[in-house]
């Protein structure tokens, strides 16, 4: 998570709320949204000078922005520069088709239904995400970042996503063809 947020407020200077909201909208499926989680990964990053706070009155409220430091900026691109780890993917509902025997046959199916119907949801998310990058014009955003850059990987992780839930429709839905056939 700290990482994320890293890589967020190098993109802009932004508020625990607005983190909280981004991620909920654009990268829900990646990381938890909670306020809780964000709330204790700013204080990780603040605790080790990676992020700074400044208040500013708005109204009868206080607002906090967070912004990146130089040690931030510094390990963010010491970690996004690694490679990825192929065993870091991990999914733990696996477990549940792994122990699956050991359920009712009906209850296999529903399950696998929902599992279904959960993914399907998950794509058209993605889905849309992917249209609204899309739209984005990179000169349309704040000089000092190459846009293109930035949006040209946002959407390979989506698209990486959209192929990863059609191939689970895919494979739950011949499992399901197979149940349904022989329980």
């Amino acid at each position: 998570m700290e990482y994320l947020i890293l890589g967020l407020l190098i993109l802009s200077p932004m508020t625990g709320y607005e983190l909280q909201q981004f991620i909920k909208k654009n990268l829900a499926l990646i990381c938890s949204h909670s306020a809780g989680s964000v709330q204790t990964a700013l204080a990780k990053l603040e605790k080790g000078r990676k992020i700074t706070v400044s208040e500013t009155s708005e109204g009868r409220r206080l607002k906090k922005i967070f912004s990146i430091t130089d040690s931030g900026r510094s390990a963010f691109s010491d970690w996004v520069a690694q490679p990825m780890q192929a065993d870091k993917i991990k999914n733990m509902e696996l477990s549940r088709l792994f122990f699956a025997g050991l359920a009712k046959p009906e209850e296999r199916l529903a399950a696998i239904r929902d599992y279904i119907r959960q993914i399907e949801d998950t794509k058209a998310v993605l889905s849309a995400i992917r249209d609204y990058l899309d739209c984005m014009d990179p000169h349309e955003l704040p000089p000092g970042t190459d846009w293109s850059q930035v949006l040209r990987f946002q959407g390979y992780t989506i698209d990486y996503g959209i192929a990863a839930a059609e191939f689970e429709i895919g494979w739950y839905s011949r499992l399901l063809c197979e149940l349904e056939e022989q329980p």
